[in-house]
């Protein structure tokens, strides 16, 4: 007998930390759950948003994305957490 449950996936705008227009642009590049944002991972989904968007090319976005995927509100990131994705888009704008 099969006792697992399926588990159903969080729809991307039913996430902490992602706003509405975050989460249409998400969508609008094929990132709709929260559960293909963590497959994807943040950063290649901010990259994603970047191509996609390039007015969406900001911190706030890729941390609220890190947070996301972490299960928590991007002001709850590690300070150290926090800092290495300002380094990683400070590199990336460059």
């Amino acid at each position: 007998m099969n006792t697992s449950t399926a588990v159903t996936p969080t729809p991307i705008e039913k996430t902490p930390g992602i706003g509405p227009n975050l989460a249409g642009e998400l969508r609008s590049v094929g990132i709709d759950t929260l559960e293909a944002l963590t497959k994807v991972g943040f950063w290649d989904a901010w990259q994603q948003l970047r191509r996609a968007n390039p007015e969406r090319d900001c911190l706030p976005s890729c941390l609220a994305l890190a947070g996301a995927v972490a299960g928590v509100r991007w002001n709850h990131l590690p300070p150290k957490v926090r800092a290495d994705i300002r380094q990683r888009v400070k590199a990336a704008r460059a």
